[in-house]
């Protein structure tokens, strides 16, 4: 009786705490829904910070409530800004319209549109890694149209990052293609970023990618070894348990990376911490 009653108690407050949590983000949701500044002042509260740099505050407060509004008028201003003589105004248009709504994200399409425009066309390079990023935000089939694939050998470093960002979860020929290329940048960013989005799409597999994979395993930046790490551990390559075992035992910073990858090897919920002592012994055996 006792041991029902325990189980049934720790199933309520986890429901419990499900509950609160879900409240928390309506609350915040609403609150942001309800904000009672104009569209038009929002804009230019964050055109303040645009022009300051981002930082805390409520000019990036104002950016998220233009996201999470959503509406038509969002958008129109939005697209206004990003044919504005001012790179100011064209970087915080291509903000509003990566990030427009909740996933799948309001207008993708015309968003989408609008982005490219401003890569293929605006000569501003701020402006055009601004619209790069964005178009990762948005999620959208427009980050593997020809024109961001083309841009992973451009000679800025920040440009081939936003490229590597923006095809994360692109699975098209062409965008694997590219990002298997990013994973041998030189700037650990792209690196990170490529290897990430290879590793993660785990529809993505055979010989190339996990070679690929297994090269970036012994990456010099730590996080893009985790991540090549992890992308072997999801497809289960035994490979990866020397690599595990050599992170694990001489701990790092980003230690949890590759606690987390060592767990999805061994089949572990990988949001549980897990001892390192624990995942040595079992990856050993």
């Amino acid at each position: 009786m006792p041991q029902d009653w325990s189980a049934h108690a720790n199933r309520t407050l986890s429901t419990l705490q499900t509950n609160a949590f879900v409240v928390r983000r309506l609350t915040i949701g609403e609150r942001l829904l309800r904000d009672p500044r104009s569209t038009a002042e929002l804009f230019e509260i964050a055109l303040d910070e645009e022009r300051d740099g981002y930082g805390p505050g409520s000019a990036h407060e104002a950016l998220i409530v233009l996201h999470e509004r959503a509406t038509p008028e969002v958008l129109e201003r939005a697209i206004a800004l990003c044919r504005h003589a001012s790179a100011a105004h064209r970087i915080l248009g291509a903000r509003v319209l990566g990030e427009l709504g909740p996933p799948p994200r309001a207008f993708p399409d015309a968003c989408g549109e609008e982005l490219l425009r401003l890569v293929a066309t605006d000569e501003d390079i701020e402006v055009m890694i601004a619209a790069i990023f964005a178009l990762g935000h948005l999620r959208h089939t427009s980050a593997e149209d020809p024109r961001i694939i083309g841009l992973r050998s451009h000679p800025d470093d920040r440009v081939r990052h936003a490229v590597a960002f923006a095809l994360c979860g692109c699975t098209s020929d062409e965008s694997v293609r590219a990002l298997l290329e990013l994973m041998s940048d030189p700037e650990p960013l792209a690196r990170d970023w490529a290897t990430t989005a290879i590793g993660g799409t785990v529809e993505l597999d055979g010989p190339e990618v996990r070679a690929a994979l297994l090269q970036r395993a012994t990456d010099v930046d730590e996080i893009t070894r985790a991540e090549a790490l992890h992308g072997l551990a999801r497809r289960h390559d035994e490979r990866v348990v020397p690599y595990l075992l050599a992170e694990l035992a001489h701990p790092r910073e980003k230690l949890h990376l590759v606690e987390a990858a060592a767990s999805c090897y061994l089949g572990l919920p990988e949001d549980q911490k897990v001892e390192r002592d624990f995942l040595l012994v079992a990856l050993r055996y």
